[in-house]
């Protein structure tokens, strides 16, 4: 019984030949006004919270929830089983499953457990990232579909304007205001991308240099959307040199790194005195680094699932840092913490963010890394560590989006949506709480 169909009119007599059909054919008949799937939406864009419910559903009998999310880059499906109570409503907020891609009640969780094609990075940010998302959910009793409706999402693009910096425009800028001038090396290169939210500030806020890891849902290409969605500027840098050379070909300087903060530092609606430093997946470090180096310069740090040393990109001493072409002393990333000099973070004169999580399966010792930031840190780090327990180490994707979950367990891809949750929440705060008189 197609909840669609269900809104047709029918001469009385097709009416009775139908319902015969639908009789012996084992269809659920919905309670008086039909069955309904109800969603409530938080703001439409991609990654804003969801609330999903069903009402009117036959009790006693289960019915099968599924998503279909339609993007550029294919199909992603999530299904759940419920059982349903005699008020025939579905409450997916306090109501457990039966069978499903994760293990407690969770209003959205059947967004943001579909799975998907195996895609590249750059088709993964096309889908979740930068193109809207039609999602059509459909409740089935016995096989029969009895209800159905479709959500739309809008882009987390869709909530700034992107502009690509080039190594030229740091030029020009330096040059305009007597700064020292960046590595001329490939004046047409891309240093990286400014995102600027929408509506236009008009006050000058916070803004976030994030060096990009460019670490799957970690990436730059998620983290800064999000941040610019909640108000904030965000100019990304790659943590290897500037865009257009191969990875890992040219470790990021100190030089650019420093041309491009005084250039984002005199952006319009940019407080050059609040300037955040943030560093995804295996960049995470580099952010650290520079908050200390830099105290004068910079106010706060965000660091996820991230060594708190400054480490070498190899054990044969590989730099991932240089310094007027020199490299900057790292330590060898096969010593112990124990062993590794920890970077004095109590330098940092602003607030600081540590995150990880406890089932982190490319960092296992992430956590290890968090305990030994905070006593680097002193008193102040007690409110400023998120251990997620339970989490994979992809917790600083924005939440609500399929992306790095499918491959877990369900009872750890649910703890790792919970992290996300917790962690944005406390990055929201922590910028918030930056913005000055």
């Amino acid at each position: 019984m197609n909840g669609r169909a269900g809104r047709r009119r029918f001469p009385s007599a097709a009416a009775a030949v139908i319902a015969a059909a639908v009789a012996l054919s084992g269809c659920v008949t919905a309670s008086a006004g039909g069955a309904r799937i109800v969603v409530a939406q938080f703001g439409n864009a991609t990654d804003d919270p969801v609330v999903i419910s069903l009402t009117g559903l036959r009790p006693g009998q289960d019915v099968l929830l599924t998503a279909t999310a339609t993007t550029p880059a294919g199909e992603w499906r999530s299904r759940a089983l419920y059982a349903v109570p005699p008020t025939g409503a579905v409450d997916t907020a306090s109501q457990q499953p039966i069978t499903a891609p994760y293990v407690r009640p969770d209003a959205a969780a059947l967004l943001w457990s579909m799975s998907g094609p195996s895609v590249s990075q750059a088709d993964l940010k096309r889908a979740w990232a930068e193109g809207p998302v039609r999602i059509e959910l459909t409740a089935r009793q016995q096989g029969v579909e009895v209800a159905t409706t479709q959500v739309q999402r809008s882009a987390l693009a869709a909530q700034s304007v992107e502009r690509e910096v080039s190594v030229a425009d740091l030029a020009r800028d330096a040059t305009a205001t007597g700064d020292a001038v960046p590595p001329a090396n490939g004046p047409g290169l891309r240093v990286g991308t400014l995102y600027t939210p929408l509506p236009t500030l008009v006050h000058p806020r916070p803004a976030v240099l994030l060096i990009d890891g460019d670490d799957d849902a970690a990436s730059g290409a998620f983290a800064a959307r999000r941040i610019a969605a909640i108000g904030f500027p965000v100019l990304t840098l790659p943590a290897f040199g500037p865009e257009g050379q191969l990875p890992g070909s040219a470790a990021l300087s100190v030089q650019t790194f420093d041309a491009a903060r005084a250039w984002l530092a005199r952006r319009p609606g940019v407080d050059p005195r609040r300037i955040v430093v943030y560093g995804t997946g295996p960049a995470a470090p580099l952010a650290l680094w520079f908050a200390v180096a830099e105290p004068g310069a910079i106010y706060g740090a965000v660091s996820a699932s991230g060594p708190t040393a400054e480490l070498c990109a190899s054990a044969s001493g590989a730099p991932s840092l240089l310094d007027d072409g020199r490299p900057v002393p790292c330590a060898d990333p096969a010593r112990t913490i124990a062993d590794t000099p920890i970077l004095p973070l109590g330098r940092i004169p602003g607030p600081l963010l540590l995150a990880c999580g406890t089932a982190d399966e490319l960092l296992p010792s992430a956590c290890d890394w968090v305990a030994a930031g905070a006593a680097a840190r002193g008193p102040r780090a007690a409110g400023e560590t998120l251990v997620a327990d339970g989490s994979a180490g992809e917790l600083s994707a924005p939440p609500v989006i399929p992306v790095g979950l499918g491959d877990l367990p369900p009872q750890i891809a649910q703890a790792t949506e919970d992290a996300r949750v917790a962690f944005w929440s406390r990055v929201t705060a922590l910028l918030e709480g930056a913005i000055g008189p």
